[in-house]
This record gives structure tokens, C-alpha cells and sequence, in this order.
């Protein structure tokens, strides 16, 4: 038995890509233990896989010093055979250093002095975007003399929600979060020019091309154009559906993000913007299409250049968009 303890400090999205690392771990032998360093964001999410066997709070107070403390508290009279910085950032490279572990491994993008990793770490390696994070992770796996199964069920090992959604299938997800509406998201990025009557006009064409219900779900951010999407195309507020060429349209205002992996699982395709939801249906393998930014391939493909599900479009006014989804064709 081997006793890793594993930073993963970060959003949901990332903990998901790196269950390639976490599940290789736990399934080449199911004596290893592995501990996960969380925030109190993604920790809610993390307890639910089964396979993670004690998670511990980085950010419990805010205060860089006492979370600090508090994590030392918490791990100061454990020993690990691994500690892995997995996240990449400077606080879980720092905590590191006072965490007794027999070997210890950073994955980290950023400079750091060559120094302190020569004294406190056995291994570097490099999170460079030259590679995939997927091939990234591949050379942490390679150190630790660890293959990944052939075939890598991600979810093997989580308790889904209860599904509280019922809806007619097949259906396409589409998921409207905020990264689809300019102000909401990076100021830099192409937008689609949004609205309701552009919103309707778009699902009279994913339908005629898909020939099934849609499902639209948002993010967590309040969206004005969405508001009146849905006072302005569905009559009951409190439980927003309607026709449209005679197939049903639903949509989900409040949806927790393990409410979305069940809107996924049942799906037929999502059509979203890159993100954790697109690592989600990649590892349920759900076809999928993505937006991406035009100036950012570098990153992107880092990020989701292992998915054999995805097929990608560029960001742009919502007429363009519409016309390179029409194009597109799924076997």
C-alpha cells in the first residue's frame, strides 16, 4: 500500500481532467490511499467519489497565514509516500515543503526557484502548453512507474445526484452559461451578440438539425438577456416550456453542477462553451461541440486536446456559429 496526498486546489473542471492521475492511483492497487488538499469550493464536490479517501480544506478562513496554520493542524502527524502538486499553484508548492512525504513530485507552468525545488522536491515537471495536460499527466504517471487502464471510467467511483429532471428523449443539451454573453465573462473574447429573438432563432435550427427536444440550462450568473428569453418565449415562469416545430424545449434555471452531469449523462449531444462541463461529457463520452476563441488554440488545445468526443467552433456572431454547427456532422 502506497499513501499519496495530492493538491487539487482549484475549479471542478480541473479535478475532473486529473482523475487520469487520481483513478490510475487508486486502481493499480486498491490498498493505495489517496488524500486530496481541496478548496471549500471543489471539496463539496470531490467527497463524492469514492475512491478519495480523506479531503483536507486549504482555504477554510481566507487568511493566506492561518490557512496555512490550519492545513499544517491537519496533516502535521501524517506521513505519505507521495505528496503531488497537482494544481500548480504557489500555495500548495509552499505547503508542500513542510509535509513530510517520503517523495515528492510539483507540476507547475510557472518559474520557481530551481533552488527550492532541488531541496524539498524529488521531482519537477513541467505543466508546459506545448503538450496536452493530458500528456502532461502521462509523464507524472511514467514517474511513478503507473499505467493508466486502457479504458478509464472517471465516474467508476462517484455517487451521481438523484436525477430530480424529467424530460422527453432524445434532446440536445445546450448550456447558455455566461460565458456566451459578453460582460459576463474575459473582456477580450468574441461574443455572439445575443438575443431573444436570436436565442429562439437558433433553436429552430439546432432542432432542424438534431430532430430532438433541447434542454437549456444556464450558469450561476444571473443573465439579463435570459430573463427575457424566458418572459418573452415561455408562459409559465415558475416551469419555463414550450414548443418550438413541434418538439419540446425545456429550461432549467437552478442546477447545481452534479445537476448538470446527470443533464448530460442522459443527453444525446451538449453544445456548450469549453469548460468543466465539456470534461464532463468527454468523460461520460458524450458527443460534443464546443465554442472556443479563435487566439487562444495554444490553450485550448491544452486543455482538451486528449477528447476524441468533441468537435469545436469557433467563437463569433451567433449567425456564423449557427452556420458552422449546421455544417458539422456526427456519425
Amino acid at each position: 500500500m502506497a499513501k499519496f496526498l495530492i493538491f487539487r486546489t482549484d475549479r471542478i473542471g480541473d479535478f475532473i481532467t486529473s482523475q487520469l492521475v487520481i483513478n490510475s492511483i487508486s486502481e493499480i492497487s486498491k490498498k493505495n490511499q489517496v488524500d486530496i488538499v481541496a478548496s471549500k469550493y471543489n471539496s463539496k464536490y470531490i467527497k463524492n467519489f469514492k475512491h478519495i479517501n480523506n479531503i483536507f480544506i486549504f482555504d477554510k478562513t481566507q487568511n493566506k497565514i492561518l490557512d496555512f496554520f490550519n492545513l499544517f493542524l491537519q496533516i502535521k502527524n501524517k506521513n505519505y509516500d507521495y505528496l503531488i502538486v497537482l494544481d500548480g499553484k504557489r500555495r500548495s508548492f509552499i505547503s508542500g515543503i513542510f509535509i513530510n512525504a517520503t517523495i515528492k513530485i510539483c507540476l507547475l507552468k510557472d518559474f520557481y526557484p530551481k533552488f527550492l525545488i532541488s531541496l524539498f522536491f524529488n521531482k519537477y515537471i513541467k505543466n508546459t502548453e506545448t503538450n496536452t495536460q493530458y500528456k502532461n499527466f502521462q509523464v507524472l504517471l511514467n514517474y511513478l512507474d503507473i499505467k493508466s487502464p486502457k479504458i478509464l471510467n472517471y465516474y467508476k467511483n462517484y455517487q451521481f445526484v438523484k436525477n430530480k429532471f424529467k424530460f422527453r428523449k432524445p434532446y440536445v443539451h445546450l448550456h447558455l452559461d455566461e460565458k456566451w454573453f459578453k460582460d459576463y465573462y474575459f473582456h477580450d473574447f468574441d461574443y455572439m451578440n445575443l438575443k431573444a429573438e436570436s436565442i429562439h432563432k437558433f433553436l429552430k435550427a439546432l432542432i432542424k438539425k438534431f430532430k430532438c427536444n433541447i434542454v437549456i440550462t444556464q450558469g450561476f450568473k444571473k443573465v439579463k438577456i435570459m430573463d427575457e428569453f424566458k418572459s418573452k418565449y415561455f408562459k409559465n415562469v415558475k416551469d419555463p416550456q414550450t414548443k418550438i416545430l413541434n418538439k419540446t424545449v425545456k429550461f432549467i434555471e437552478q442546477s447545481s453542477f452534479r445537476d448538470l452531469e446527470n443533464i448530460v449523462l442522459n443527453s444525446k449531444i451538449l453544445i456548450c462553451c469549453e469548460g468543466a462541463i465539456s470534461h464532463v461529457s468527454h468523460s461520460l463520452h458524450k458527443k460534443t461541440i464546443a465554442l472556443i476563441q479563435k487566439d487562444r488554440l495554444i490553450s485550448t488545445n491544452f486543455w482538451i486536446g486528449h477528447m476524441n468526443n468533441i468537435k469545436t467552433v469557433f467563437r463569433n456572431d451567433i449567425k456564423q456559429v449557427t452556420k458552422d454547427i449546421l455544417k458539422l456532422n456526427f456519425i
